[in-house]
């Protein structure tokens, strides 16, 4: 990664470091709106424990970005 794509501010989301071990591991993103969504792979429990509140706030670019990072964790999985 380039260092004007790691200063890019919507190259990046401020979480938790349990929200954020949870993005990296692709088990939890967002959707547009900033609603979480869950891997399959996570247990109602989990989830649970995430303990989710309202939705984050979003830019048009941080939605594309997402949805690129959407795109590529379902062709891993």
């Amino acid at each position: 990664m380039s260092s004007g794509e790691r200063l890019n501010v919507h190259n990046g989301l401020l979480l938790s470091a349990l929200w954020d071990a949870a993005f990296d591991r692709g088990l939890v993103t967002f959707d547009d709106e900033g609603k979480p969504e869950f891997s399959s792979s996570l247990s109602e429990q989990a989830c649970a424990e995430l303990r989710w509140n309202s939705p984050i706030w979003l830019t048009d670019e941080h939605r594309r970005r997402l949805a690129h990072y959407r795109e590529r964790s379902r062709g891993l999985s």
